[in-house]
């Protein structure tokens, strides 16, 4: 029991410390989080939830991470849902973190929409209830807004605020953090992008992020980034047939060593790449 109160507590410490890097999709995390502009796949509801409007077709995503950097006390496991209407795309998200003695759920639901052709807004409510053996048990709403602007089709512009309402667990102030991120995405090549993305959480340094996302064949895309607050690299490769995408990362901590993520996204949309059928579902390709 002592043995695994100390372990309760290392990953308390570690969790609140790196919370706001917390976000599933092994794509994402490939690219070193640098996607706020990019947003292109079911995961987004969780990080920019203006994305879902690039995307009228259902989507189901699964993300599962059942051992991070060998400590089981860390898994976490999401799934994410998307629904095309008119009016819009509605998401729904779940995510499971911890084990036994510390225990974090949380359901999301996003709405976006699209107005003209280049302008993409949406929003995420996340409701959180957090478990602590011997310390009881609270939950808490947090709300997502963020948008995309199309400047032109191969270049992205990307902005959020999370937690914009400076919700706080219980009666204590700052646990959880309010954080605006901003960035771009640019298509260099029809197969290659270009991903920046500059995050703030208050009163922390400013986190500077770059991935690079390249379809080397039709079915394989290579994937690298870097990050320098916390001083992270990342990679990855994404293998798409037919309405399946399987997405592998790996990627670094400082003290623990490397981790691996996967993903896997199932779409019923038509079966070519992703980047031309949302230029499609944007108007591009007309």
């Amino acid at each position: 029991m002592v043995h695994k109160a100390k372990i309760s507590i290392i990953l308390l410490l570690f969790y609140f410390n790196c919370f706001s890097q917390i976000s599933p999709g092994a794509k994402d995390i490939a690219l070193s989080h640098s996607t706020v502009a990019l947003s292109n796949d079911v995961f987004c509801l969780f990080f920019n939830p203006s994305g879902l409007s690039q995307l009228n077709w259902r989507e189901i995503g699964l993300y599962y991470s059942p051992s991070p950097f060998g400590m089981s006390e860390l898994t976490n496991f999401y799934a994410v849902y998307l629904e095309p209407a008119k009016f819009g795309s509605i998401g729904i998200g779940f995510m499971n973190y911890g084990f036994e003695l510390y225990r974090e759920n949380e359901i999301a639901l996003s709405f976006a929409g699209r107005f003209e052709q280049s302008l993409l807004i949406g929003i995420t409510a996340r409701y959180h209830t957090l478990s602590i053996t011997r310390y009881g048990s609270t939950d808490y709403l947090t709300l997502l807004g963020g948008m995309i602007i199309y400047i032109s089709p191969d270049l992205r512009f990307g902005f959020t605020i999370d937690n914009f309402l400076r919700e706080s667990i219980g009666n204590e102030e700052s646990q959880v953090p309010v954080i605006y991120s901003t960035g771009l995405s640019y298509d260099v090549l029809n197969d290659l992008s270009i991903n920046l993305e500059v995050k703030k959480e208050i009163d922390k340094e400013v986190s500077l992020s770059f991935g690079i996302d390249y379809g080397i064949i039709d079915y394989l895309n290579l994937r690298f980034g870097f990050r320098n607050y916390p001083s992270t690299f990342s990679a990855g490769i994404g293998i798409n047939y037919a309405k399946f995408e399987m997405d592998y990362a790996v990627f670094n901590h400082n003290d623990l060593g490397l981790t691996h993520q996967i993903g896997l996204i199932v779409h019923f949309g038509d079966d070519r790449p992703r980047r031309e059928r949302i230029r499609t579902a944007m108007g591009f390709n007309q």
